[in-house]
């Protein structure tokens, strides 16, 4: 029997969707991989397991795999193409190649949501995390005649000063700014804590920039008085990026790129200003 055949006959006898992995490379796929994965047939053979999971998860794709034993190991990941979330169980046949089960956890994912669980909502704010809101944001992207859009990236500038302070006091300061925010929005609005130092607003509206602006510099001064924390005022600022999403939606690497420039201005002390991008 030839590898192809030998590789043909383990993914035919194996139950539910399965890929089978060798150094990292995908060889093979069957028919219910595709269809969870919502990647065709001819991109996924070929590709890197690990680079088909969201940047921040790849190193943890590739550990696992260099970890692999006989024995069946879970990790859930998000992947790339469509922030679908799904789990993958490792299980190596031989020295060189690993059978990966591949199942979607859209369902738990949903109902992790509803009821705020650790899988799509940050701990310390109780809001959307990261994951969360990018994956409702791709999907208004997705949809080219949708609700006018808007964006809204608030960061905290020096962000790694107050966590000096400790943990405690950093963590205020995002509920605190959270709850400030969220005050502040109407109903088809969607806030999320896009990363450490930063959330990420979704606003259906088509203002102009220049009223856009004028909103983010609101926002910014309200949000950024002191926090109290055990009897003392702890002080910050904070930095806004605001843009608009034109009738021709962007990709989601565009839009990623502008907040994380803007992110990294904010970590080296942000300035207490307000950016307007055009999408």
């Amino acid at each position: 029997m030839s590898d192809a055949e030998r590789l043909a006959d383990i993914l035919r006898y194996s139950p539910g969707g399965c890929i089978l992995v060798e150094q990292g490379e995908i060889k093979g796929a069957n028919n219910e991989a595709v269809d969870i994965s919502g990647i065709p047939r001819k991109r996924l053979v070929g590709a890197s397991l690990a680079e088909l999971a969201i940047d921040e998860e790849q190193p943890r794709i590739g550990t696992a795999l260099v970890n692999a034993t006989d024995q069946v190991s879970a990790i859930r990941m998000r992947l790339a193409a469509g922030l679908r979330p799904v789990e993958l169980s490792l299980r190596r046949v031989n020295q060189t190649l690993i059978l990966v089960g591949i199942r979607s956890v859209a369902i738990e994912h949903e109902l992790s949501a509803t009821a705020g669980g650790e899988l799509t909502h940050d701990q310390v704010t109780g809001l959307p995390n990261r994951q969360h809101v990018l994956e409702h944001l791709q999907r208004r992207l997705n949809v080219p005649s949708g609700q006018p859009l808007a964006l809204v990236g608030l960061w905290i500038d020096d962000y790694d000063s107050l966590n000096d302070q400790g943990q405690r006091v950093s963590d205020r300061i995002m509920r605190q700014v959270g709850e400030r925010v969220q005050a502040r929005l109407r109903g088809p609005d969607m806030l999320g804590r896009f990363e450490a130092s930063g959330f990420l607003v979704l606003l259906t509206t088509d203002a102009e920039l220049e009223t856009l602006k004028e909103i983010a510099d609101r926002l910014r001064d309200e949000v950024s008085f002191p926090v109290e924390f055990n009897g003392t005022l702890v002080s910050f600022t904070s930095s806004v990026l605001v843009g608009s999403v034109s009738t021709k939606r962007p990709s989601m690497e565009r839009v990623l790129t502008r907040l994380e420039a803007m992110s990294r201005m904010a970590a080296t002390g942000g300035g207490n200003r307000t950016d307007i991008f055009s999408l």
